[in-house]
């Protein structure tokens, strides 16, 4: 049987499988988490950035979850960063182009956060 960081992880995967998401993970603060190892951004300066602000956006998230927040969406240059909060200490984030087609993105993040929030969820 499969564990539950290997069923996140497929899911992440096949997310990293649409041509517009550069990457992804399962992030908590600090920028910890589950990471696919195929993903398409090796700029180091902008994970250095994630990482030294993941903790504000975590409290953000931790500040407006219970108001229904879904996603936080911020632009770096040419990548438009996604946060979709899982639960307060979880957040699928997706890195894609800004100029990428967000409407179909944004179905197949969610679709892939309820995969994961299931996951998490889920009774032993």
């Amino acid at each position: 049987m499969a564990s539950r960081q290997d069923l996140v992880l497929k899911e992440l995967q096949d997310l990293l499988q649409l041509e517009d998401v550069l990457a992804c993970m399962l992030a908590t603060k600090g920028l910890q988490g589950i990471v696919p190892q195929n993903i398409k951004v090796t700029d180091v300066n902008l994970w250095k950035l994630l990482h030294n602000t993941t903790d504000e956006f975590f409290d953000i998230i931790n500040r407006f979850y219970d108001y229904g927040l879904e996603r936080l969406y911020f632009e770096l240059g040419n990548y438009t960063v996604i946060i979709a909060p899982i639960s307060q200490s979880f957040s699928l984030v997706a890195i894609i182009p800004s100029l990428a087609n967000m409407g179909l993105l944004d179905v197949e993040i969610e679709n892939t956060k309820r995969k994961i929030k299931g996951i998490i969820d889920k009774k032993e």
